[in-house]
């Protein structure tokens, strides 16, 4: 209220009834300092509205460099957090005009991908030391802090896939996302520990009879989280009882539609079946935020959507709803994907947790290479594809050929877990990604 005044220039009632005058913009901001340090001298608050210190800004980079990528009329430059040191360098190929432009639109051409590659991924990762993919394997872990118009972009799949160089952002390193740096910072100290699968946690597991391959996916999820000793719940389609399973849960896995609501965020959505969702609304009014549940796997389209430009910075999308809601880790979609996809991408990355552990860590890498293997497919039938072309142009039987190649193209094609049906689903290991 305090705040709408000094914003709007909105009259506040005096705080005693019995007063008749209204309070006026001054005593406006007084009494807001007046609240704002009270409510730092509550135990855990008392960095409330404050920004994050140099030094917790390093320690929150102690797992890998927080990279903030900055566009703005004035300047475009990447900030990077390093647990030694903070820089910034200048992006001089990234224009806000062309972002304005990729932030209205939700499918990537290879090109696009290497356009990102120039702009952004190949000056920061070089600055890093990170110019060629590890001898030993093991990929440095970034954190992406995009802005703007750079909150649709897949920074994680920029760079050169088809020519065999390796200049990629997915050959060098494994990366995460995060809306802010206060956000990351707040999420490592609420939530620095590791699950290690007692038998107390349970995983909550529901899947859209909507959707051909949903109920498979939540079967072979449910075999690899009661193999992690995980107490294993599948609540029917009603918002009460999934919210009521979520309770001391360390796993929720979600498979079937989503809906991003453009004009009110809190009513962005998990269907669950007619008429019946889980709304953002009433996850937020849940205990979920004491209890730090380990991972939200948000197996839907466009969960990390945010449809309102003007809101692109705020992070209000599906993915953090279940973020501010007290998740760790949320693994989720930038828009739509493939129905059979997804079941492929959620059993590599639970195997891969299974196997090392359940961290931040084992969660990226996991993600990480269930789009490799999925890239790779792409790969060998973009190659198979321009083998056929080459057979067309020397025996010239342009119909059987191009009849061929068409048919390729379409190979493995499956439902959108989207409400309407993909066009062009060949690029189906760009849109997941991981926010911690």
């Amino acid at each position: 209220m305090l705040r709408d005044q000094l914003e709007g220039g909105t009259k506040v009632p005096a705080e005693h009834p019995e007063q008749s005058h209204y309070i006026d913009r001054h005593d406006a901001g007084l009494q807001l300092q007046t609240t704002i340090q009270e409510i730092r001298e509550i135990p855990r608050f008392g960095k409330f509205l404050l920004p994050p210190s140099e030094e917790d800004m390093k320690s929150a980079a102690a797992y890998g460099p927080i990279v903030v990528i900055n566009v703005s009329d004035y300047r475009r430059d990447a900030l990077i957090i390093e647990k030694d040191k903070l820089h910034s360098i200048i992006l001089p190929h990234l224009e806000r005009q062309h972002l304005e432009h990729l932030g209205k639109i939700t499918k990537y051409e290879a090109e696009m991908l290497e356009w990102l590659w120039e702009a952004i991924a190949e000056p920061v990762l070089g600055v890093l030391g990170f110019d060629k993919p590890p001898m030993d394997g093991q990929r440095p872990h970034i954190r992406w802090i995009p802005t703007g118009a750079l909150c649709r972009i897949p920074i994680h799949a920029a760079g050169f896939h088809c020519d065999g160089s390796k200049n990629t952002v997915m050959d060098r390193v494994i990366s995460s996302y995060s809306p802010s740096v206060k956000a990351l910072i707040d999420g490592l100290e609420r939530h620095n520990r590791t699950y290690q699968g007692h038998s107390r946690y349970k995983a909550v597991l529901f899947g859209s009879n909507q959707l051909r391959y949903a109920p498979k996916e939540i079967d072979e999820v449910e075999k690899i989280c009661r193999a992690m000793t995980l107490e294993v719940a599948r609540p029917q389609a009603r918002q009460e009882e999934i919210l009521s399973a979520l309770d001391n849960c360390a796993v929720f896995h979600f498979a079937g539609h989503g809906l991003s609501d453009g004009s009110d965020p809190s009513k962005s959505s998990l269907i669950l079946r007619d008429n019946e969702m889980l709304t953002v609304a009433s996850l937020l009014k849940s205990n979920l935020r004491h209890q730090a549940p380990f991972l939200a796997y948000l197996s839907a389209c466009g969960t990390g959507q945010t449809k309102q430009y003007r809101l692109f910075d705020e992070g209000i999308h599906l993915i953090g709803a279940y973020q501010i809601s007290g998740f760790q880790n949320v693994v989720g979609t930038l828009w739509e994907v493939e129905d059979r996809s997804c079941v492929e991408v959620a059993t590599r990355t639970y195997e891969w947790i299974k196997n090392r552990g359940m961290s931040r860590r084992s969660v990226a890498e996991g993600l990480h290479h269930a789009a490799r293997k999925l890239r790779g497919d792409w790969i060998e039938e973009i190659s198979q594809l321009r083998t056929l072309n080459e057979i067309d142009s020397i025996i010239r039987h342009d119909h059987d050929i191009e009849g061929a190649a068409d048919g390729m193209r379409n190979r493995g094609a499956a439902a959108s877990r989207d409400m309407e049906p993909l066009d062009n689903p060949v690029l189906n290991w760009i849109p997941y990604v991981h926010y911690c």
